[in-house]
């Protein structure tokens, strides 16, 4: 019966006015074309930045320069649209030169939670960082920092893992795993199960993080920056949090 039928899976970017890294979404279509999966980019208009311009008072700061203006609903629609454009453009060139199904959605609301509400259980989603200013030199460094993962032994973690060293190889980045473990025995086991599963296929590091917690796993990612961070996907509050808090990509597995 056609409910029965497995659903395929896809490959998912979010991406906003701030969160437009066309080096993420080009990378996540060459993960489609490995697994032969469609790759969709979902744009969000965020809402809070809609009705902030919708304002009278409301002014921005350039970052450069530091000089104000006032932020006008016209001029960000205008800058909706090429953003919008310029990724459809991307799309198009990764369809013909990959090909790959590739698919374009606009949402409005939050971008974390409306994203997570067009996705099914089995997608694999990037959340790109915040887009800033990059000095001379910074784009070719991140590009050297190693894709960190979190495993605690789950299944849910091993689908993360797993991804982790696909990107890796994709990438030809060092794998760093973050092991979420309170003695060096809980961490060897933790070690031998990814050893076990899938590990052995790529150059990886382990790290104790202990007590794992979020400022933990910061400090450790810092000492080695990160390329990426792969977690496993948990609730729409969890996946909002660590997409907000780290200064790296996420991909959400």
């Amino acid at each position: 019966m056609a409910e029965d039928a497995p659903i395929s899976e896809r490959v998912v970017v979010a991406l906003n006015v701030l969160r437009h890294d066309i080096g993420i979404l080009e990378l996540a279509a060459h993960l489609a074309a490995r697994k032969q999966a469609q790759l969709i980019a979902v744009y969000v208009e965020e809402t809070n930045l809609i009705n902030l311009a919708e304002l009278p008072f409301a002014i921005e700061i350039d970052r450069i320069c530091a000089a104000e203006r006032k932020v006008d609903l016209p001029r960000l629609m205008r800058t909706l649209r090429s953003s919008t454009e310029q990724i459809q453009q991307t799309l198009y060139r990764l369809n013909q030169s990959l090909r790959i199904d590739v698919s374009f959605r606009t949402v409005r609301g939050h971008l974390v939670s409306a994203v997570m509400s067009q996705i099914e259980q089995v997608d694999v989603v990037f959340l790109p960082k915040r887009t800033e200013p990059y000095k001379s030199g910074v784009k070719k460094k991140i590009s050297t920092f190693p894709i960190w993962v979190v495993f605690d032994g789950s299944m849910e973690a091993k689908r993360a893992l797993r991804m982790s060293v696909e990107l890796a190889e994709l990438e030809s980045s060092r794998l760093n795993v973050a092991l979420p473990a309170e003695t060096e025995a809980e961490s060897e086991a933790l070690k031998r199960l990814a050893l076990e599963s899938c590990v052995q296929s790529a150059a990886a590091q382990f790290v104790s993080v202990r007590p794992f917690d979020a400022p933990n796993l910061l400090r450790s990612m810092q000492r080695t920056g990160c390329r990426l961070l792969v977690v496993k996907r948990q609730n729409v509050d969890f996946s909002k949090a660590i997409s907000e808090t780290v200064a790296c990509p996420v991909v959400l597995v």
